[in-house]
């Protein structure tokens, strides 16, 4: 008995003594796989030693599935090769592999069958039964295009609507679509909304937009009010996927209380915000004359490290119908984002004093905030700066004036080149 307990004792001692020279050894690193580039579908083939459709369809199944998901679902459209990809899955035997990459196929792309329209959807159907949800919406899909076969509403939002009770999410979005437009259906504004808040928040928010455009259609108050909701809600809950539905407000005619919870959902939202999607209300504004709703967007934008914010913040100082205490909080703003380290704000700064817009009008602190601009790799700053070295006619300052110039060139800006061409041409 000791002795088996003895054996024991070293038995554990040996484990733990594994266990802890392996934890005190660093876990290496998971490679990561390969990521592989192509520019088109026939490189693509090539390089992975692919043959033409006809000898690939007598190829391992396994094989034609990858060969085909490869031309109907890669993520870059550019290399995806439709009657390659359809045309090898329509090719032989069907089985329930083949028929559910097709289904998957024709839900993430727009393709006609022509003729074989009747036998797509007999494959379509026959898997529908045994459970594939995106047979089911793929199916609804044809019914709905009319490809190959009449067009019908009726059937497509049957289909529909089965793939949206089986929880597929294409079919949960051309339910409520349908609904909203009562194509197929009659009208049914709240049950569409009950389909919708089925789906996660990221295709809710798209979905939301889509129902926005169609509810807008409508063109009366209520229906532009309830549009509006929409895409202010849609904002809300994917805020990094803002543009879609901003561009939808600002494209429609939307009073300017909406744009105000549209500016207020986004301020909300913080760094979760597309970054972009206040510049886009705020260049919309100034694009139509709204300066006074405009610049104090530019001026937070500023704030927050917007490069091309400084530049519309520029242009509203030399404009005639910005009052001098606008011009004033803006230079404010500019020189504050300029001492943060933003070399479009001093760039900014540099071009007022150089010009006079909204300052008195100063040489010295024009070269100061250009030179301050240029130094941290500004090459618009670095032209505008040697050029004015150079304009100023100072002798023991004309080669500091061309290495400016000749640093904005090699940064590729077009202006500093043309500029060194002439100068080399003399």
């Amino acid at each position: 008995m000791t002795r088996h307990r003895s054996i024991a004792f070293t038995v554990l001692a040996f484990l733990a003594m594994a266990a802890g020279a392996n934890a005190a050894q660093p876990a290496k690193p998971t490679p990561r796989p390969a990521t592989e580039t192509f520019s088109s579908w026939e490189e693509m083939r090539t390089a992975k030693g692919w043959p033409s459709v006809e000898a690939a369809a007598k190829l391992p199944p396994q094989k034609r599935l990858e060969i085909a998901s490869a031309a109907l679902t890669s993520r870059n459209r550019n290399i995806r090769n439709l009657d390659y990809g359809f045309a090898l899955l329509l090719t032989g035997t069907p089985s329930k592999d083949t028929t559910r990459l097709l289904a998957k196929a024709i839900l993430m792309n727009e393709y006609t069958f022509g003729p074989k329209a009747p036998s797509v959807l007999s494959l379509l159907a026959a898997e529908s039964m045994r459970g594939c949800k995106s047979c089911v919406a793929a199916y609804a899909e044809i019914q709905y295009s009319g490809d190959g076969i009449p067009q019908n509403d009726e059937v497509a939002f049957k289909w529909y609507r089965w793939a949206a009770i089986v929880g597929n999410s294409k079919g949960i979005e051309a339910t409520a679509i349908a609904l909203t437009e009562g194509r197929g259906t009659p009208k049914d504004f709240k049950e569409a909304m009950t389909w919708a808040d089925r789906l996660d928040a990221p295709r809710r928010a798209k979905l939301y937009v889509e129902l926005a455009k169609s509810v807008a259609g409508g063109g009366t108050p209520e229906d532009l009010a309830t549009s509006a909701d929409l895409l202010v809600r849609s904002i809300k809950l994917n805020p990094a996927d803002a543009r879609r539905p901003i561009k939808q407000l600002l494209a429609s005619g939307y009073p300017a209380d909406v744009r105000s919870k549209a500016i207020s959902a986004l301020r909300a939202a913080g760094d979760k915000a597309d970054p972009v999607a206040l510049l886009t209300i705020a260049q919309s504004l100034w694009n139509a004359g709204s300066t006074g709703e405009s610049i104090p967007i530019f001026e937070e934008l500023v704030s927050n490290g917007d490069a091309a914010a400084a530049d519309y913040l520029s242009q509203a100082l030399g404009r005639s119908d910005v009052a001098q205490h606008e011009k004033d909080r803006i230079i404010e703003t500019l020189r504050k984002a300029a001492d943060a380290g933003q070399p479009s704000a001093a760039r900014a700064l540099g071009n007022a004093y150089y010009y006079g817009t909204g300052v008195q009008q100063s040489a010295v602190k024009a070269r100061s905030f250009r030179e301050q601009a240029a130094k941290r790799n500004d090459a618009e700053a670095q032209y505008l700066l040697g050029m004015m070295i150079l304009d100023a006619g100072a002798a023991d300052e004309a080669a500091i004036g061309r290495q400016w110039l000749e640093r904005s060139a090699s940064s590729g800006y077009t202006l500093a080149r043309a500029a060194i061409m002439k100068m080399n041409s003399n």
